[in-house]
């Protein structure tokens, strides 16, 4: 997951490559042997649904919207195939999906961020894929007004989205809305309005100016802890709530070492946290029990990916026993995306 493209020349001072000496680090390998189609640019967000089958979203943002945004699948046997087209914002004409995941009610949910797209504020939003016996039957948009919709989480009733930026006058908050799955479920858009909003849940600031990125990845352990990366910060935050859903307990949760970004997150069956650094070209997992963090997989800067190396990771979800990350490889700082599109494979065993 990522947030306005403006912010990321911030990251310059970030990549540096500092070698990990561990002895455990793992060598990524390219998902079926090879980069992907030329259609296939800017792989982001990713969720796991009931069939067993990892869905991608693809943002196109490094083609230049060559090809429409869309979703593609990855099937237990590791091909890829397209899954559905989105539809696009009717400003911009571009869809720019970053994460997803599937709801209690069986429809995909997909945050548009359309920070990607334009300099015009509030035109980001979540778009619904409506899902029948399995297939897609149409996209429509549920939620509009954000600035940076991103990483976006689901749990019984409710769905959870991360603002990355307020758009407030102070540029460095951010935040977290929650909906409910009943009052989207209507034929009409929900339009959330900023700091007043009563959708926004919680809030806060990141503190690093040179890398004013907030709110990113989020996920929802087995307990219903709701866990939030401040990019910028290089904090793991997590909320507990009370049985009527208010914020019961908030902290930081760990600064994982040698990380330098925190990014997309997705969080597995035993609880553990899979996080992309962005900035660090790595991937990295929590424990949840015991807050120890470590590199799992870190790539020098400035590598295209063509052998399977992270290139800007930006999310990462583990399924069995392998984990996926998505390279979006966008311009960042020094960093110019590159031709090679790719989707890196870590065997843990």
């Amino acid at each position: 997951m990522k947030t306005n493209l403006a912010v990321l020349s911030l990251f310059t001072l970030c990549w540096a490559y500092s070698s990990c000496q561990s002895t455990d680090l793992k060598q990524p390998a390219l998902l079926g042997g090879k980069p992907l189609p030329e259609s296939y640019s800017s792989p982001d967000g990713c969720t796991i649904g009931k069939d067993g089958y990892l869905y991608v979203s693809i943002n196109q943002v490094a083609s230049g919207w060559k090809y429409p945004a869309k979703i593609a699948r990855i099937s237990p046997e590791d091909a890829l195939e397209d899954f559905f087209v989105l539809p696009v914002n009717g400003k911009t004409g571009k869809a720019s999906p970053l994460g997803l995941v599937f709801a209690e009610d069986g429809n995909l949910y997909v945050s548009d961020n359309q920070s990607f797209c334009t300099a015009e504020a509030n035109q980001a939003g979540v778009i619904r894929v409506v899902m029948e016996n399995g297939k897609p039957q149409r996209g429509e948009l549920v939620v509009n007004g954000m600035n940076a919709s991103n990483g976006i989480a689901s749990r019984g009733n409710y769905l959870y989205v991360a603002e990355t930026n307020l758009g407030a006058s102070d540029k460095y908050m951010s935040g977290v809305y929650r909906f409910t799955l009943d009052e989207l479920s209507g034929s009409d858009t929900l339009t959330v309005t900023g700091v007043n909003d009563p959708h926004l849940i919680l809030s806060f600031e990141t503190k690093n100016r040179e890398q004013a990125v907030g709110a990113n990845g989020i996920g929802l352990d087995s307990k219903g802890c709701l866990y939030v990366n401040n990019f910028g910060d290089v904090e793991v935050m997590k909320y507990t709530f009370d049985a009527q859903g208010m914020i019961l307990t908030s902290e930081v949760f760990c600064r994982p070492e040698g990380a330098l970004s925190l990014d997309g997150m997705q969080i597995d069956s035993d609880d553990n946290l899979w996080i992309a650094d962005f900035a660090g070209n790595a991937v990295l997992t929590v424990d949840t029990k015991t807050r120890a963090s470590r590199i799992v997989a870190k790539s020098k800067a400035f590598e295209t990916g063509a052998n399977g190396e992270l290139d800007t990771p930006s999310e990462c979800i583990r399924r069995g026993d392998r984990v996926y990350v998505s390279n979006i490889d966008l311009d960042a700082g020094k960093q110019a995306a590159d031709p090679i599109q790719t989707i890196s494979v870590i065997l843990l065993k």
